[in-house]
């Protein structure tokens, strides 16, 4: 689950490209958030607070270029791309399984990040205590983080806040639905 570096042009002028034209939401979470899919699609998540649903937005051509391309190059069949906007190192993501009704957990999930590093966290559901080392991984500007088919079904993971100064991240997360 190393991340892979992508292509660098890509790299160089996806960040500011997805920040200024992907059409932003915060339905509470300490980020933004967009959903996009071909077909229109409903995802939701549970939160402290409840369920929190969003209706996808038809793909932002460099997302769907991007899908089309992990597609072909890992032989998957994404259909659906979760994107996160955090703008400074306060806003984070909690301890998760990307496990809601409709996802077909057999399938891997892509993340694909673009902006400022930031880590991602992994452990197994049972798991205590402090995170080792080795289940930290350091996602650069253009990486590509894969999780493995059945990995949310004994895993969570999760983008902690940062310890120092940080700029703007946006993650690309890529699943397959069945519905």
């Amino acid at each position: 689950m190393n991340p892979i570096l992508i292509d660098k042009y890509v790299a160089l002028n996806a960040y500011d490209e997805l920040l200024e034209n992907v059409k932003w939401t915060n339905a509470g979470a300490p980020r933004m958030e967009c959903f996009m899919s071909e077909t229109p699609k409903q995802y939701g998540y549970d939160t402290k607070d409840g369920l929190r649903f969003y209706e996808s937005i038809p793909y932002y051509s460099l997302v769907l270029s991007i899908q089309n391309k992990l597609n072909k190059d890992y032989n998957t069949n994404y259909n659906v791309c979760f994107l996160n906007y955090y703008n400074n190192e306060k806003q984070h993501l909690g301890w998760h399984s990307d496990d809601s009704d409709g996802m077909n957990l057999e399938h891997p999930i892509a993340v694909i990040s673009f902006g400022q590093e930031r880590f991602i966290y992994v452990k197994d559901k049972s798991y205590k205590g402090e995170v080792p080392k080795e289940n930290k991984f350091l996602l650069g500007d253009g990486s590509l983080f894969i999780m493995p088919s059945e990995y949310q079904k004994e895993h969570l993971h999760k983008i902690p806040k940062g310890d120092k100064i940080m700029t703007g991240r946006i993650s690309l997360t890529f699943r397959n639905y069945t519905k």
